[in-house]
Order: structure tokens, then C-alpha cells, then sequence
């Protein structure tokens, strides 16, 4: 299994202690409050993404935001297009992975992923605590 520290050439190596204080996190229920506030924390989902699908799907993301410019007001409309769009690019819903993580999926991105096949991440991160990797 590859594991997130083998990200190459992406990690940096203050990622590294952040990947270490992981668990902790996910003990405390990784509550999204803290993972706002610690960038290190927070970059570990961006991590996994480009681990299992590669720089391309954030290529084509990113593409997709270029051609059809988003007008997003709120938060979650934000989080909802970047959930709704990696997950539609990569053909896989990854809504268990933000919930993972712990962030607000609203009802209508859980409607709009329902027909994907979730993804089946595995590392250590997610290994700590499998039962949080669920719709």
C-alpha cells in the first residue's frame, strides 16, 4: 500500500509532522473548526486526492473552474463544487473521504454523488479510524 508520505514530489516536509499529528485529530472527531485552522492538517485531504488520482484530476478540476467560472457565495456552495466536481472528474464519490475530515456535505451534494461508486481510499490516516469512511 502506498502510503502518504510517499506523495513525490508534492510533500513538503512540515507536512510530514502534520501526517504525525493526524491521529490525534481524527481521536478528537476530527472536529473542522481545527482543520481550518491548521494549513499542515489541512492540506492532508489534498494529499490523499493526488495520491489515489493523481496531479491530472486536479489538472482537470482546475480546467473545469477555468471554463465555466463558478459564481459560489457561501462556504458550503464552495465546498459542495469542489466535492460535486473532483468527484464527477475522477468518477468516484469521495464524500465519504470530506466526511472523513469532517466537512459540512449538504444533502444535495449527497444526492447529486449517489449514483458514483464511492471511493475506496485506504492509508494510515484513514486506517485509524475506517468507521469514520462513510456517506
Amino acid at each position: 500500500m502506498d502510503t502518504l508520505l510517499n506523495i513525490k514530489p508534492w510533500i513538503h516536509p512540515w507536512l510530514k509532522g502534520a501526517v504525525a499529528d493526524a491521529p490525534k485529530h481524527i481521536e478528537n472527531g476530527a472536529p473542522f473548526e481545527v482543520w481550518k485552522k491548521k494549513p499542515g492538517l489541512a492540506l492532508i485531504i489534498y494529499a490523499q486526492l493526488a495520491r489515489e488520482f493523481g496531479w491530472q484530476a486536479y489538472k482537470s478540476v482546475f480546467q473545469i473552474y477555468e471554463q465555466t467560472k463558478p459564481k459560489l457565495s457561501s462556504d458550503q456552495e464552495k465546498m459542495d463544487h469542489w466535492i460535486i466536481t473532483f468527484s464527477e472528474v475522477v468518477g468516484k464519490n469521495l464524500i465519504p473521504l470530506f466526511k472523513f475530515w469532517s466537512f459540512p456535505v449538504s444533502q444535495l451534494t449527497v444526492n447529486r454523488l449517489a449514483n458514483l461508486p464511492i471511493a475506496e481510499i485506504t492509508d494510515e490516516i484513514i486506517q485509524h479510524a475506517p468507521g469514520r469512511y462513510t456517506i
